[in-house]
């Protein structure tokens, strides 16, 4: 008797626990929907204009790979063929212009870090031709692989952005970027 009681306790314990789990999905299930809607409301398009240089021999570094929103892809500068110095700088277009606060920079993601960009500058522009003065310009801390995220000290709105990558952690040639986005102003 002892066994069938405690078996009845345990099976109105598991469906207990199993309804509240479920209720408790479909409630961040909701959260998260309104979220991503929330998200796509204030999407801002970034398509690269120019880089000045990219690798496209032996692997797929092309400028594209910074935008494309998959952190295993990256864009680097060329390698096989040349060595072009730092600076090294990307151009991209913000569809439809918008009032940014920041930007963020995500170093490549493999096992390696050439090209990884330590001194840098952004710069804001409304046609994409005339950059002005760099709106922040800094170096990134640590060799780490975390996405940096940098403000300005007010917002700008701007149709075109430019990083210029004066230098690389380890003093090498190179520029790479897995991913480089915009913060939007609130």
């Amino acid at each position: 008797m002892k066994w069938i009681i405690a078996a009845v306790v345990l099976v109105t314990s598991l469906v207990g626990t199993r309804a509240w789990a479920q209720e408790g999905a479909s409630t961040n299930a909701a959260a998260m929907t309104t979220t991503h809607e929330a998200a796509s409301t204030n999407k801002i398009k970034l398509t690269v204009i120019k880089v000045d240089s990219e690798e496209t021999a032996t692997e797929n570094g092309r400028g594209t790979n910074a935008v494309d929103g998959n952190p295993d892809t990256f864009w680097h500068t060329e390698w096989t063929d040349a060595n072009p110095e730092c600076p090294h700088e990307i151009i991209i277009q913000l569809t439809p212009p918008s009032t940014i606060k920041g930007f963020t920079y995500l170093p490549r993601q493999d096992e390696e870090v050439n090209g990884t960009i330590k001194g840098y500058e952004l710069y804001v522009s409304d046609d994409g031709k005339d950059f002005g003065k760099p709106v922040k310009k800094g170096e990134f801390a640590g060799e780490g692989k975390n996405k940096k995220t940098v403000t300005f000290d007010q917002p700008v709105k701007c149709g075109f952005i430019k990083l210029k990558a004066l230098s690389e952690i380890n003093d090498g040639a190179w520029t790479s970027a897995a991913e480089i986005g915009v913060v939007p102003a609130e």
